[in-house]
């Protein structure tokens, strides 16, 4: 006697992979169209442009995962999306070298610190200095407490020292193995944090300038967020005008308060000025946050994005790039370089 069974039903598990892979595949065209088109003209868009390569990052297995489905649509947009991404996944986490050649010619090494304004630990701040070796230190959010100690522990190490000393985080500096001589000439603008400094520096290599900057933060309302996008956009486009001024080679350092991916960062690209990092750099050189950090109230893990830069003219290269020690209290850790004349 023959038994009849119901038909089984067939396994829908991939429809659990297969939507997600879609939503996701289709949000990365959405946001790719956005971000060419309007860059980070509103806060969110911004925020999401910070966060380009963990976006950009599932790519790969999401093609791997279309590929076992079968699914040729989303593999042939898997496939044409990891031109754009494939780049930037490299850039950030494949090391890049310098020409070791490059190491017999006279050279500057240049540290930009974002000390935190309510930093106190002068100790951890001065070993964070003297483990970097470098010959001259753009500092931000400089507050009294700290100024105090380089100009006492420091002074021997670094005899010149043009220090703006605040409380909260709009103090700014710079301190230096070799002669300092202040520009005549200033960025314009009234909302930096921190009044910009620009001096000259007479280095073993030639004399360069120096541009000390801190730009405004996308921090408060969504308002106000958008507004200073804008007004971070414009802090750019001073410093690529007055840096295109100068005759000497230009070093700009400083918290720039934006990533590579945001459109800040690209009016410094554009116009001629040199980004170290892509150059020598040994790693991703996330710089911010340190544990313990939120954006709007959101809690951030700790180290995720770079937006502290030393960059420089075309006529500067680097030969190497680090991760300075952190010092353990600021939010931020420092970059180093070593640059050599072309």
């Amino acid at each position: 006697m023959m038994l009849n069974h119901p038909p089984r039903r067939r396994l829908r598990w991939p429809l659990i992979l297969i939507v997600p892979l879609a939503l996701y595949l289709l949000f990365l065209v959405g946001w790719l169209a956005a971000r060419t088109l309007l860059g980070d003209r509103w806060w969110w868009l911004f925020l999401l442009n910070v966060a380009t390569p963990y976006l950009w990052l599932p790519l790969p297995l999401v093609l791997l995962i279309a590929l076992a489905l079968r699914r040729w649509l989303s593999v042939a947009l898997s496939v044409a999306l990891l031109a754009p991404g494939a780049p930037i996944l490299l850039d950030v986490w494949m090391p890049s070298f310098s020409d070791d050649l490059e190491y017999s010619k006279p050279a500057i090494t240049v540290m930009t610190y974002n000390l935190y304004g309510g930093n106190d630990q002068a100790g951890p701040v001065i070993a964070a200095i003297r483990a970097a070796k470098a010959d001259v230190v753009a500092l931000q959010e400089l507050n009294p407490a700290i100024a105090a100690a380089l100009q006492r522990e420091l002074a021997g190490e670094y005899p010149f020292q043009l220090l703006d000393p605040r409380a909260g985080v709009t103090g700014m500096g710079v301190i230096s193995r070799w002669p300092l001589q202040p520009l005549a000439t200033s960025l314009p603008g009234e909302h930096w944090v921190g009044t910009p400094q620009l001096m000259q520096i007479a280095a073993p290599l030639g004399d360069v300038v120096l541009f000390n900057v801190h730009t405004i933060p996308p921090v408060g309302s969504p308002g106000w967020m958008t507004w200073a996008i804008s007004e971070r956009e414009r802090q750019a486009a001073a410093i690529v005008a007055v840096a295109r001024e100068q005759r000497q080679p230009v070093i700009v350092a400083g918290d720039l308060n934006a990533t590579p991916y945001n459109r800040a960062y690209r009016l410094l690209r554009d116009g001629d000025l040199v980004d170290v990092w892509p150059q020598c750099g040994l790693d991703a050189g996330f710089t911010w946050p340190s544990a313990g950090q939120a954006v709007r109230g959101v809690p951030l893990p700790a180290w995720l994005v770079r937006i502290d830069y030393i960059l420089t003219s075309p006529a500067l290269m680097c030969t190497e790039a680090a991760v300075g020690q952190w010092d353990g209290f600021s939010d931020h850790r420092p970059v180093v370089a070593r640059l050599v004349a072309q």
